[in-house]
């Protein structure tokens, strides 16, 4: 399967060689009012280490919980875990309490490895210079947005930030990009989405988005199987279609 997938499609038909080029590697970044971020995963590489405190918070509480079923539910919300550790519906004040010591955890282990994935800054510097608005959209905490943000001194880039809080149904329900969407003032055809994981490609082509899957987390294969608009192994692969080359 080429990278590009439907993208390259939209070019197939141009006669000249050079005009195809130039339209291939300079659309994408016209295409769009705006690029909506998954975090875990995708603004940073920290699957691995949400990972680990997943299982030592399970192995604190007694359960068992395998590499495997911490990525398949990659992307649903905290509550969406606890119930399935704990078989049971957990509710909302415990869930509350059981999140706070999970990702306390997390904070704990991530932070010494804190940094963007390759290639992601120049993206964001470019985006602001053009006035494309960037947004973040997580099953995460605001906890968590704001460990990632200010520990990368990324505060300003991002215009809006919805947090699990903030809507009703996890990935891969549409609710989080829907969420960004309106709040910033954009049609879902406006923003381009950028994810790691099968519910999040779900959960953005669901809101009637373009999605741009990082191969950070699930193997290039499994995430091919959803079909997203655009499929590469590193942001950096990315600088081209974007136009940053």
């Amino acid at each position: 399967m080429d990278r590009w997938i439907k993208y390259q499609d939209e070019t197939s038909g141009e006669s000249d060689a050079s005009d195809q080029q130039h339209t291939k590697y300079g659309i994408i970044r016209n295409m769009f009012k705006a690029y909506i971020f998954d975090m875990d995963g995708t603004l940073v590489d920290n699957c691995a280490w949400h990972v680990l405190a997943w299982r030592e918070f399970a192995h604190r509480h007694g359960r068992d919980l395998s590499e495997r079923q911490i990525l398949d539910w990659m992307g649903a919300t905290s509550a969406y875990y606890m119930n399935r550790i704990f078989d049971r519906e957990v509710p909302s004040a415990e869930c509350a309490e059981l999140t706070r010591e999970k990702e306390a955890l997390y904070r704990s282990m991530y932070a010494p490895h804190l940094m963007l994935p390759d290639g992601l800054k120049e993206i964001l510097d470019d985006a602001m210079r053009r006035g494309i608005r960037l947004a973040i959209a997580t099953g995460g905490s605001m906890d968590n947005v704001d460990f990632i943000l200010d520990g990368l001194g990324l505060r300003s880039a991002f215009t809006t930030i919805v947090d699990a809080s903030q809507y009703a149904h996890g990935k891969p329900a549409p609710d989080c990009y829907l969420t960004a969407a309106e709040r910033l003032g954009l049609k879902p055809e406006d923003c381009l989405v950028f994810e790691d994981a099968v519910s999040g490609i779900r959960s953005g082509k669901a809101a009637g988005m373009r999605v741009a899957a990082i191969t950070a987390t699930i193997p290039r294969d499994t995430l091919a199987r959803e079909a997203p608009d655009y499929l590469v192994d590193s942001f950096r692969e990315l600088w081209a279609p974007l136009g940053l080359v």
